[in-house]
């Protein structure tokens, strides 16, 4: 009897054991309440939107819409520039190969002459970054460069070593007014040595002088041109292109 009434017991509690069960797998498999619509909100939110030009503009032909151009310091290359301070460097005076007895004939050098003529001294590429100075009557190797610590460059002062400045045509706002143009337009047209010419040609640079019915033009590489003095325009005669409110 005791054994029946054991495996009665003992049945009547399996429908428990399975609903509970039941209960532990369906809940450990479920995500936490309020989880899979927030995601699906942060998913869409992190798309970033696109900005498109207003009513009567268009993207800035001088930067292709993205507010930044490269920077026009002198030299300067990704940030960086030529040191200002007195050390070797591939840019200042003439490096060449020289056959030296000894030396390395694939190797630069550069020959540096006393202030008297009398002496000649040798410094290879090897040494650029170093400081070469002339003291008590000869030339002496005063290590590297205090400026730039031998690297021969240093961060572009303009562009803060980026390589990239705010546009100058869009003040970096990426859209201009649909009438601009690339020789048209308020900063091109601010330019001082701006020179039009017949055609809708322009040039920057001086009018050097007169050679007949020529005017000679050097521009500002230093080029020399020569065009008819009918050619070129009076300054007033120079289009003018309106400049948006809030530039």
């Amino acid at each position: 009897m005791a054994s029946a009434a054991s495996r009665s017991s003992s049945c009547s509690s399996r429908p428990l054991i399975v609903i509970l069960l039941g209960a532990f797998l369906f809940g450990g498999c479920a995500k936490p309440a309020g989880t899979s619509r927030p995601d699906a909100t942060v998913a869409t939110n992190s798309t970033p939107s696109v900005a498109e030009p207003g009513p009567g503009e268009k993207v800035c032909f001088a930067c292709d819409g993205t507010g930044m151009v490269k920077c026009p310091a002198p030299g300067c290359v990704g940030g960086w520039v030529p040191c200002p301070g007195p050390c070797l460097k591939l840019s200042k005076g003439i490096w060449r190969r020289t056959d030296i007895d000894g030396k390395p004939s694939d190797v630069l050098w550069q020959i540096f002459n006393s202030p008297d003529g009398r002496e000649t001294f040798a410094v290879s590429e090897h040494h650029l970054g170093d400081v070469l100075v002339y003291q008590g009557g000869q030339f002496k190797l005063n290590g590297k460069c205090q400026i730039c610590g031998g690297t021969g460059r240093v961060k572009c002062d303009t562009c803060k070593g980026t390589g990239k400045v705010t546009c100058p045509v869009c003040n970096g706002k990426k859209f201009v007014p649909v009438a601009w143009t690339p020789t048209d337009n308020p900063y091109f047209n601010s330019q001082p040595d701006i020179i039009r010419l017949a055609g809708g040609q322009v040039v920057f640079g001086r009018i050097a002088g007169t050679d007949g019915d020529e005017k000679i033009i050097v521009t500002r590489d230093k080029k020399v041109l020569h065009v008819k003095a009918s050619d070129v325009l009076p300054k007033t005669n120079s289009p003018t292109a309106p400049i948006p409110p809030g530039s």
